[in-house]
């Protein structure tokens, strides 16, 4: 925190009682506990009145929200003990805040001044970070880390990676995902990327389960950037992932897992953890993330019955959700491929027919295939960055590849969980060491997009009562003649979403022969989309034009292109081909997304063989697209599809196999497709990619 009134000293949160009565501003992300009463219970039994609750409280509360960069609490008075109880290392700091969306509506409660330092950063520190690797807007983070903890050791990963250029690769469709549900995150921070939203209909498209999205650049920038999770609550995702038996003790185990199914199997995280390397805090952690969470079994380790690639099978386990990646009954694909024989091997001692099992064959794939090969912690696990300077992962995979997670926020609640077992349990003073990733060309700050809805466009524009009936909102530039005679005209126009404002609207002065006027679109999050309407007055030989006397700048005849039906449609497209499928995707889901985007156009789809197609889309497929009087032919591309039948097999990386070897030509489209890794080239790399794919090892972004 940082003092604004009369006081220039830097407060920031560590173990060092030091406070004083002012105004101060948040530094960092720190849990905060908010609530209307005016009075604050910290205990284990709290009843929820605190404006602040330390994180070794885990007190029932109403409602957590979290105090960002820039917010600012005035430090009213400070206590020894609160109600004879003595929670805080130091004193309890009574303060009021309030929201900057809601800055008539105060919050009364109590926080402990322990965590509150002057946040400076002495020679010896600046030297030990600078020499470790760390560049200066790392620095007054890790003081206060390490002035808290005296034995934690911080090491820089220089990844040799632009930052700008990491964010976009992770962008990818379906590549970072996060979760939005009415009380989880917020839509600000999806993508609208084609392909991920339609701004039309303003929807966004549902990559996993029923709310996981694509998270949008900036969303992904704050979650990649190391420097907003330098807190203790947060920086365990930077811990090294070995097994160091005298800090990841049963008892540990136990705290993390407490209230949760997978405590039962407490002992057997141990023992997977002595046998695969892996620290079996960072297993039970991940075990919880993924399917615990509850008191009773979920689905993927209940041991239930269930079918899946024609068969049935039943007592599988998956602690780990290994194999279920992205897409529907990703659960149920999971537990295939924990089966093992249903696939034709059984390595990593499948088939999990026990919970024990599993959990041991869990951990030595995920110690043979992550935490060995370089992606040793929780953030390298799910932003995988580590190829230029791990030399074992180099002859695998390339960086924004072979990722184990989606969610952009699993290494952070990941470390969460680990810190409140390591603090529960008593060791978080030990000697842990702590691998940091640095990236070249780095912003001085980043964080998360504001929130609310982010649709800007309209859905349609009157001239003088009349309504333009082929007004397309992705357009943003109009011609409109006016007669020579007009004075003015009267502009009205709707936005898309009912949260969005409009202005501009109303009688608009004519001057000269081109009056340029703007209609601004203001979303509920901020973004603004200006659209551009040149009025024209028309000379008296000029010939008469549309009934409405508009036309769209970038359209003839106010019909789209193909190109901008495509696009609206979700859908991606080159000059030749069709990308972005999926897989296991009908005929039928295509022609439905371009008709959603227009419903005038036409859409053909044949097989290879020019036969009609009405089933699954595959490489090769032609796509006839016509809109107007224009048509276009299009090929369909599903990566890792080499051998044209829709599916990802062994036929696939055989063929490539064979391509390699100069046993067969792979032509067009089906060339295209053996890129699986989209680097231009098809090679042994995309050979081991659709091997490991196959193995659930990875995924192939369409």
């Amino acid at each position: 925190m940082r003092y604004l009134k009369n006081l220039s000293l830097i407060i920031t949160f560590v173990f060092i009682t030091l406070i004083f009565n002012g105004v101060v501003k948040a530094d960092y992300q720190a849990t905060v506990v908010i609530t209307d009463g005016s009075t604050c219970e910290l205990s284990s039994k709290a009843t929820g009145k605190c404006i602040y609750q330390n994180t070794s409280l885990n007190s029932t509360v109403p409602k957590v929200v979290w105090l960002d960069t820039g917010d600012q609490v005035t430090v009213l008075t400070n206590k020894a003990s609160l109600n004879g109880n003595k929670y805080c290392t130091g004193r309890y700091v009574n303060v009021n805040y309030s929201f900057p969306s809601k800055p008539n509506v105060v919050y009364n409660g109590y926080f402990c001044d322990a965590n509150l330092s002057n946040g400076s950063v002495n020679d010896n520190l600046k030297n030990e970070f600078k020499n470790a690797g760390f560049p200066e807007s790392y620095w007054s983070k890790l003081s206060i880390l390490k002035t808290a903890h005296p034995n934690w050791t911080f090491k820089a990963i220089n990844t040799n990676v632009d930052f700008n250029t990491a964010v976009s690769n992770e962008a990818g469709l379906g590549r970072s995902l996060i979760q939005v549900t009415s009380s989880t995150n917020n839509e600000g921070y999806l993508s609208t990327d084609s392909g991920a939203y339609n701004y039309y209909n303003d929807t966004y498209t549902v990559y996993d389960g029923s709310n996981w999205y694509n998270a949008n650049k900036d969303t992904i920038a704050y979650y990649m950037d190391p420097r907003n999770s330098l807190i203790d609550m947060y920086v365990f995702q930077y811990e090294a992932l070995a097994y160091e038996k005298k800090l990841q003790t049963l008892s540990v185990v136990q705290q993390l897992l407490n209230g949760d199914y997978l405590n039962n199997f407490a002992n057997s995280f141990i023992s997977a953890a002595n046998d695969s390397g892996v620290s079996p805090v960072y297993l039970a952690s991940l075990s919880k993330q993924e399917v615990g969470g509850r008191s009773t079994a979920t689905t993927a380790i209940s041991g239930n019955s269930f079918s899946y690639g024609g068969k049935t099978y039943s007592n599988i386990y998956n602690p780990y959700n290994i194999g279920a990646t992205s897409g529907t009954d990703n659960v149920y694909k999971g537990l295939y491929w924990a089966a093992g024989s249903g696939l034709g091997y059984n390595t990593y001692d499948r088939p999990w027919n026990s919970m024990d099992k599993a959990i041991r064959g869990g951990a030595k794939w995920i110690g043979a295939n992550y935490i060995n090969l370089g992606q040793n912690t929780s953030y390298f696990k799910k932003w995988n960055v580590v190829y230029n300077y791990n030399t074992s992962i180099r002859d695998r995979y390339s960086n924004y590849t072979h990722q184990y997670m989606t969610n952009v926020q699993a290494p952070t609640n990941e470390a969460n969980s680990t810190y409140k077992s390591y603090y529960n349990s008593k060791v978080l003073d030990s000697s842990f060491v702590f691998y940091i990733p640095v990236y070249n060309n780095m912003p001085s700050s980043t964080s998360l997009p504001n929130t609310g809805n982010q649709n800007n466009y309209l859905n349609s524009l009157t001239i003088n009562g009349s309504k333009i009936t082929s007004f397309d909102g992705a357009t943003t530039n109009y011609n409109y003649y006016a007669d020579s005679n007009k004075n003015s005209v009267s502009i009205g126009a709707n936005p898309v979403k009912s949260t969005s404002s409009v202005s501009g609207c109303g009688n608009v002065n004519l001057n000269g022969t081109t009056t340029v006027h703007t209609i601004t679109v203001k979303a509920q999050n901020g973004a603004v989309r200006n659209y551009i309407i040149n009025i024209i007055k028309k000379s008296t030989n000029q010939a008469s034009t549309t009934n409405t006397n508009i036309t769209n700048t970038t359209k003839q005849n106010n019909i789209p292109s193909i190109v901008s039906v495509l696009n609206s449609a979700g859908i991606k497209n080159g000059s030749s081909y069709i990308t972005g499928l999926g897989l296991n995707v009908n005929s039928n889901t295509i022609v439905n997304k371009i008709k959603g985007a227009y419903s005038s156009s036409s859409i053909t789809i044949k097989n290879s063989n020019g036969s009609n197609n009405s089933g699954l889309l595959k490489t090769g497929d032609i796509i006839n697209v016509k809109v107007g009087n224009e048509s276009k032919n299009y090929t369909a591309v599903i990566y890792g599809d080499v051998s044209g039948d829709g599916r990802i097999n062994a036929v696939d990386y055989v063929k490539i196999k064979n391509y390699i070897m100069g046993r067969v030509s792979l032509n067009n489209s089906y060339r295209e497709a053996a890129d699986a890794n989209k680097d231009g080239k098809v090679n042994a790399v995309d050979y081991v990619k659709i091997k490991n794919y196959i193995m659930g090892r990875t995924t192939i972004n369409q």
